[in-house]
C-alpha cells in the first residue's frame, strides 16, 4: 500500500501525499485526480476524511471539482519574473514589498520587530484556546464601536502607569498603530492640509500622509533630539494640523524626549493651535517613566496611540487611541463608517494577556534582554568603524552613519539575503543618505560581517 507521509492528521496526510505527486508532476496540471473512495482506500482514510481533504485543496486552488467527472489539477501558469520590481528604485513601496515577500524568512538590520522566537507564542496560543472553550459565541460575536470595554478599562489603567490619566470613555480599539493613525488621518486632515514630522520620521507614516495628499513638512534633529527652534519657527509659518511624534523610541533613532522637549513641544501646539498624534507603540520596550507627550498635556490636544503588534505576534493586532472624549466619539464615527468594527477575538485575547500577570514578566524580561544586545549592538558598530546617531538608551533601533548611499547598500544588502532600511525612506524629502535604521537584534554573522565590508568599499568608491 502507498502510505501517506506523517501529519498532524488524516486529512493533512491526504493533502500532503497528492500535493507531493502535484509537485512532482505526477498528476500534471489537467489531470484527474483519483476519486474519493480510492484515495480513501489508498490512504486507509475514511471517504468523509478524503472529501474533507479535497475540499480544502479545492478551496486553496489546487484542484477543481467537475460536476459528474471527478477532481483535477488547476492548470497553474508559469511564474513571470517581475523584472520591474527586481530593478526598482529604492523607496518605501520597495521596502515594504522585500518586506512582505521575504516573510519569516526576513533577516537583516532593517527590520523593525523584535525576533520572533523572543516572542511568547505559548501565552497566546493557550489563550486563544481559552476562548474557543468559551463556547462559539464568544468568536462569532461582533465588536463595537469603541471596542471591547473589559480591554478598554485595562488600558486605561495602564496609561495611568505612564502618568495618563484617562478612562475607558477615552479610547478608541483599532487593528494595529498604523490603523490608529489612519483614523486620525481620516477624521483630522484634508488634502492640501500641513502635517508636521520629525526628519527623519517613520516610513509608514510618511506613506499614510502621501495617500492623504498633506503636504509634509520635516523638522530637523539637533544634537541629540528634534530642533524645537526649527518647530517653533515651522509651526508660526505653515499654521499645520497635525504634529506627528514618537516621544520615546523614535522610529528610527531610538531617542527619547526629555522634560523640558515635551513641555516645549506642548507649548508650542498650544500656541499655534494644533493636534500632536504621540505614536508610542514600543512604549512596553522602555522605562515607563520616561515622560510623554499624553502625560504632560492631559489628552487636550495629545493624541496618544498605542500597540501591542511589536511585543506580542505582528498578527494580533490590537492597537488603540486616547485622546478627549469628544475626539473618541468622532474618531469612532470614523472607524464604523470606514471599516465598521474591529474584531472583538483579537481585542477578547489582548484582555485576557494583559490581565493574567504574564504579559508583565514578558515585556520585563524582553527589556533586560533588549539592554543587552543593544549594548553588544552599539560596541560592535563602534568596533566596525560606524558612528550611531544619540547613542540610543531604549528600544531597538539606532540610527547609523553608514558613510555611503545606503540606497545603493540596501541593494548590495538584497543580494545577501538581508534587508536594509535605508535612510532616504525616513525623509520626505527622499533625498539619499549616508545613514539607516538598525535593528539592534540582528545577528552579528557572516552576512553581516560583508554587509560592513560592502559600507567600507562604497564609502572608498
Amino acid at each position: 500500500m502507498d502510505t501517506a507521509p506523517h501529519a498532524s492528521s488524516r486529512v493533512d496526510a491526504c493533502i500532503e501525499w497528492l500535493r507531493a505527486r502535484i509537485d512532482r508532476r505526477v498528476f500534471p496540471g489537467g489531470a484527474r485526480v483519483p476519486s474519493i473512495r480510492a484515495l480513501a482506500r489508498t490512504l486507509a482514510v475514511s471517504p468523509f476524511t478524503a472529501a474533507e481533504a479535497y475540499e480544502r485543496m479545492a478551496a486553496a486552488g489546487l484542484i477543481a471539482a467537475r460536476r459528474g467527472a471527478g477532481y483535477y489539477v488547476c492548470e497553474v501558469a508559469a511564474p513571470v519574473p517581475n523584472l520591474a520590481r527586481a530593478s526598482a528604485q529604492v523607496d518605501l513601496k520597495w521596502l515594504m514589498q522585500q518586506m512582505l515577500d521575504s516573510g519569516r524568512a526576513a533577516s537583516g538590520p532593517g527590520l523593525g520587530v523584535l525576533p520572533a522566537a523572543w516572542l511568547d507564542g505559548d501565552a497566546l496560543g493557550a489563550t486563544l484556546r481559552a476562548i474557543g472553550r468559551e463556547g462559539p459565541g464568544r468568536l462569532l460575536e461582533g465588536g463595537t464601536a469603541q471596542g471591547y470595554a473589559p480591554l478598554r478599562e485595562v488600558l486605561a489603567r495602564r496609561l495611568a502607569a505612564f502618568g495618563i490619566a484617562a478612562h475607558a470613555e477615552q479610547i478608541v480599539l483599532t487593528t494595529g498603530i498604523t490603523h490608529a493613525i489612519h483614523l486620525v488621518l481620516q477624521t483630522l486632515v484634508m488634502p492640501g492640509d500641513t502635517v508636521l514630522v520629525l526628519d527623519p520620521s517613520w516610513f509608514g507614516a510618511l506613506g499614510m500622509l502621501a495617500l492623504r495628499g498633506a503636504r509634509v513638512i520635516g523638522v530637523p534633529y539637533a544634537a541629540g533630539g528634534p530642533d524645537l527652534a526649527a518647530l517653533d519657527a515651522i509651526a508660526r509659518e505653515t499654521r499645520p494640523r497635525l504634529l506627528l511624534i514618537n516621544s520615546v523610541v523614535q522610529n528610527p533613532t531610538g531617542l527619547a524626549l526629555d522634560a523640558a522637549a515635551v513641555a516645549r513641544i506642548v507649548q508650542i501646539a498650544a500656541r499655534y493651535d494644533f493636534h500632536v498624534i504621540e505614536d508610542d507603540v514600543y512604549a512596553d520596550l522602555c522605562d515607563p517613566l520616561l515622560p510623554r507627550l499624553a502625560a504632560y498635556d492631559g489628552l487636550q490636544r495629545v493624541i496618544y496611540a498605542g500597540g501591542y503588534s511589536k511585543t506580542l505576534a505582528a498578527n494580533l493586532r490590537v492597537g488603540y487611541l486616547a485622546c478627549s472624549e469628544n475626539l473618541a466619539r468622532t474618531f469612532a464615527d470614523t472607524k464604523v463608517l470606514t471599516g465598521y468594527t474591529t474584531p472583538e477575538v483579537n481585542e477578547r485575547a489582548l484582555h485576557k494577556l494583559l490581565a493574567n500577570g504574564r504579559y508583565g514578566r514578558h515585556v520585563a524580561a524582553l527589556r533586560e534582554r533588549l539592554d543587552l544586545q543593544r549594548r553588544k549592538a552599539l560596541r560592535l558598530l563602534e568596533r566596525e568603524g560606524f558612528a550611531v546617531y544619540g547613542r540610543p538608551a531604549h528600544g531597538l533601533f539606532a540610527w547609523v552613519d553608514m558613510a555611503c548611499d545606503t540606497n545603493e547598500l540596501a541593494l548590495r544588502g538584497r543580494e545577501r539575503g538581508l534587508l536594509l532600511a535605508p535612510g532616504s525612506l525616513f525623509s520626505p524629502t527622499q533625498r539619499a543618505s549616508r545613514f539607516m535604521r538598525y535593528n539592534v537584534t540582528t545577528a552579528a554573522d557572516a552576512a553581516l560581517r560583508e554587509l560592513f565590508a560592502a559600507a567600507r568599499q562604497l564609502a572608498h568608491d
